[in-house]
This record gives C-alpha cells, structure tokens and sequence, in this order.
C-alpha cells in the first residue's frame, strides 16, 4: 500500500516553521536581519513569510523597534489539539457547578497577546444574563479575568504585558495608572482572586480566580459575571471562594502541584 504521505519537501513551509521555532526561544523578539542572519535565509524570504505569519495572528511586528514577536495563537491552537483531556473538557465540569449554584454566566478564558479570549461560556439560569461569545477578546486592564491572568505571571512577561496595555478609561472606575494597576495585581496575587467593580461596564460584576499548568503558570482563568443587583460587592469574598476552588479543582486535573 502506497503511503499516505510520502516523503517531500516544502522549503518555505520549512522555514516558516524555523522562523516560529526560533521566536518561541526569543521573547523579546527578533528583527529580520538577525533571523535571516540566525537561519541562513535570505532577508527578502524572512521578510515575505513573517508577513504572512503576522496577517495570520502569529506574529507582532513593532514599529519602534523593528522586532518581530510570536503571539499566543499557537498556543490557542495547542489546547485545542488537545482533544478530550483539553482545557475546556477539564474545567467544564466546575463551571457547570459554579453556574448552578450562583445562577450567573461561568466564563473560561485564556491570554492572546495583549488581550483575554474566551474559550467557553456557559449562560445562567435567570431571564436576564450577560452573555461572552467564544473567541470574543476582552481587556485585561479593567476586567476580573484579565487582572487573575495578569497578576501570576513573572514579573518580566507581566511588566512586558503591561507596557503594551492601552489603559483605555471606560469610566470612573477604570484603572489607568499603570503603577496603581501593578498594586492592585500584587494584592490579587496574594488573595488569590480577582474582581471587576463594574469597571468596564457600569452594573456589571464580576470575579475570577487563574488556573495553573504544572508549571505554575496562569493558563486560563474562570470567572462568573452578572449584574450588580444579583453580584453585589458584600457577597464578592463568599463567591470569590467558590470560584478559587473550582479553578483550583481544574488546575489539578492539569497537573498543577505534581
């Protein structure tokens, strides 16, 4: 029987695949010259295929300093790759329970850049819900999922994030000060647990807690959202708790403190 794939070769598919192999090891980027220098490919190649990559999502270009980063899309794609034993099918279960028991919206949602994504919503059980489509980005200056994601990471990847946020004041209660933000992320960090005070859109609540690989990095976070009236402030710590167990339930199942 003739093999499925017989063997043949792609020499820009190759390098397209150096290129992102050799930016996964370089985190503060690299600019073309130094890639074509560093894989002995011409310049007009690295320059053609990085801009393919980056009208895809896979790479960042920036302008001040003429280096070329790679995204987290990889990484999106990766825990879908993973089938059954993926992030969603690991963390389904805690948020169907934290949907029953507080009847708001559960949301998953991980890093994509210098922006939140959401990998799955579940909606709750009231007339009247807020709803986050999957794939949808949402800040991480001014919402509980982007401060839990922000708040455990190293202190360079974090500082890095930061630099790139906008800060954009969406009302009074939006943080715009990057030092006051940093001082808000120390002290998640150390509550385990992170909250939004409406500071996105007025009269919505909402509160999260990270999930950690083996590697005690900030995979994902779980949080519940809703309307003030139902997630006031004076219930923020007893619903804070639930949603710390139920993101510590999942990064166990992924290996988190083996």
């Amino acid at each position: 029987m003739r093999p499925i794939f017989s063997k043949y070769s792609v020499p820009n598919l190759e390098r397209s695949l150096a290129i992102i192999e050799l930016l996964s090891v370089e985190p503060d980027g690299l600019i073309v010259a130094q890639i074509a220098r560093r894989l002995e490919i011409p310049r007009n190649s690295v320059y053609r295929i990085c801009s393919t990559l980056r009208d895809h999502g896979y790479l960042k270009f920036f302008q001040n300093t003429q280096k070329i980063v790679l995204t987290k899309k990889l990484l999106q794609i990766g825990y879908r790759s993973l089938g059954k034993y993926n992030i969603v099918s690991m963390a389904r279960p805690e948020m169907i329970s934290l949907r029953d028991a507080f009847k708001e919206t559960v949301v998953l949602g991980t890093l994509l850049e210098n922006e939140g994504v959401v990998l799955e919503e579940l909606a709750g059980h009231h007339h009247f819900n807020f709803r986050i489509d999957r794939g949808a980005r949402f800040y991480l200056h001014c919402t509980a999922p982007g401060k839990a994601l922000l708040a455990f990471l190293d202190d360079k990847e974090r500082n890095d994030l930061i630099k790139k946020i906008d800060f954009t004041r969406l009302n009074d209660r939006t943080i715009t000060d990057p030092k006051e933000f940093i001082t808000a992320l120390e002290k998640i960090r150390s509550d385990g647990i992170a909250f939004d005070y409406g500071e996105q859109i007025d009269g919505c609540h909402c509160v999260a807690a990270p999930i950690f690989d083996p590697y005690d990095y900030p995979i994902a976070t779980i949080w519940i959202t809703g309307p003030q009236s139902r997630l006031p402030i004076s219930d923020f710590e007893r619903i804070g708790a639930s949603v710390k167990e139920a993101s510590k339930s999942v990064s166990i199942k992924m290996g988190y403190g083996e």
